[in-house]
């Protein structure tokens, strides 16, 4: 990270970004996504959030006795690796299905213009 930036230029840097992604939001037209900009954001945030419950889950089981809690002090680990597994996978599929959709999108203006281009002829038997 760049200290030598000044205050003002890291705040114009910030609003700069906030701006962006308020013009995906408020894109009424839909021709961009937002999901893949916000999708790193949204798995930190959910890391973040297991990383919590998995630690007071592993501190609370010591509340009801010593054998739950040495129970959920192994079980909170195995736990929050299968989350985050879980939440790998999901926001990998959901970054797939949008890289596939920027891969169909010429492909499809592509056959559009060919299909002006070329009405099909409608043959009557």
């Amino acid at each position: 990270m760049n200290t030598d930036q000044s205050p003002g230029s890291v705040l114009s840097s910030l609003w700069q970004q906030i701006r962006a992604v308020l013009d995906l939001v408020l894109d009424l037209s839909f021709k961009r996504f937002v999901t893949p900009r916000l999708v790193r954001m949204l798995y930190v945030l959910s890391l973040l959030a297991a990383v919590f419950y998995a630690i007071s889950w592993m501190f609370s089981g010591f509340k009801t006795g010593t054998l739950s809690g040495m129970f959920t002090l192994i079980t909170a680990p195995v736990a929050f690796l299968l989350y985050l597994i879980f939440a790998r996978v999901t926001v990998e599929l959901i970054l797939a299905i949008f890289r596939i959709a920027d891969k169909i999108a010429p492909l499809s203006e592509e056959a559009a213009e060919k299909s002006v281009g070329n009405p099909p002829s409608h043959q009557v038997p």
